[in-house]
C-alpha cells in the first residue's frame, strides 16, 4: 500500500519560523513522511536527526531549475544525509511551442543524467502548462515521457492534471511504473486556483486513488498550493480523507 506523506510547500510559512515544530505536528497527524523543497537554513544533520526521532520518512525533494543546473553535487549530498534519492524539478514556464518543449527535453535529460551520475533519481512535477497540446498535439508531459523511464520519473500532480482538462487516471494508466510520487492536491472547480483540502473539491479522488494505488504508486503526497485559515487544520483534513478513502481501496 502506498503511504502518504505531506509537501511541506504547503505549510512553507511555519516551516519558515520553525520547521521542527512543523515536523513534529506533521507527524503527530499521522503523515509518515514528507516531501522537502528547503531546509531554512537548518542542517541537513539537524533535519534528519528530527525526521529519525519522529519516525517520518523522506519522500523525495523539490528544486528549482537554476539549483539543479548549478548545485546538483550540493543537493546529492543533502539528500544522502536525508535518506532519499528521489530529486524532483519542480516548476518551469510551461513552453509555448513545440521547438521550446524539445529544448526543454534535451535540458532535462542532460540534468538527468548528471543526477544519475551522483547517485540521484531525478523527476519531474508538472503543473497544468505541461498538459498543453503543441504543434503536433503532442505536450511536454508526452515528449517527457518518451525518455527512458530509467532516466527520469514522473511525479504526476493529479490535480493539475485534472485542471488542465485530463483525466489523471488515464495518465496513470500511461505512465505505470513510473510515478514512484504523486501530489495530492484538490480543486473547488475548474478554471480558477480555489484550492482546498482533498476530499472538499471536485478531482474526484475516491475514483483517482485506486488507480494511483493499482499503478504503482509509492507515495501519495498531499499538497495544497493556497490555503485561509490555519495549515495545519487544512492538512490534517486532507489525511483524513485520503486514509479514509485508502480504507475502502484496501
Amino acid at each position: 500500500m502506498a503511504r502518504v506523506g505531506l509537501m511541506l510547500y504547503t505549510v512553507r510559512d511555519d516551516c519558515a519560523r520553525d520547521l521542527e515544530g512543523v515536523l513534529r505536528a506533521v507527524a503527530a497527524l499521522g503523515y509518515e513522511g514528507v516531501e522537502f523543497f528547503d531546509l531554512h537554513g537548518h542542517a541537513p544533520e539537524q533535519v534528519r536527526a528530527w525526521l529519525d526521532e519522529l519516525g517520518l520518512s523522506v519522500a523525495g525533494r523539490h528544486a528549482g531549475i537554476d539549483a539543479l543546473e548549478g548545485d546538483l553535487p550540493a543537493l546529492a549530498d543533502e539528500l544522502r544525509v536525508l535518506g532519499t534519492d528521489r530529486l524532483a524539478l519542480s516548476w518551469i514556464d510551461p513552453p509555448l511551442t513545440l521547438e521550446d518543449a524539445r529544448a526543454w527535453v534535451r535540458r532535462i535529460g542532460t540534468i538527468a543524467a548528471h543526477a544519475q551520475e551522483l547517485g540521484l533519481r531525478l523527476g519531474f512535477h508538472n503543473h497544468a502548462g505541461e498538459l498543453r497540446p503543441l504543434g503536433d498535439g503532442s505536450s511536454l508531459i508526452s515528449l517527457l515521457g518518451e525518455l527512458p523511464s530509467g532516466l527520469l520519473w514522473l511525479e504526476l500532480d493529479l490535480g493539475w492534471i485534472w485542471e488542465a482538462g485530463a483525466d489523471p487516471v488515464d495518465l496513470l494508466e500511461r505512465y505505470r511504473g513510473r510515478t514512484p510520487l504523486v501530489h495530492v492536491k484538490d480543486f473547488a472547480a475548474h478554471g480558477g486556483t480555489e484550492f482546498c483540502p482533498v476530499g472538499d473539491g471536485a478531482v474526484g479522488y475516491e475514483r483517482v486513488l485506486p488507480a494511483a494505488i493499482a499503478a504503482g504508486v509509492e507515495w501519495l503526497v498531499v499538497e495544497q498550493d493556497e490555503i485561509d485559515g490555519a495549515a495545519l487544520a487544512a492538512v490534517e483534513r486532507s489525511l483524513e480523507a485520503v486514509q479514509r478513502m485508502l480504507a475502502v481501496t484496501a
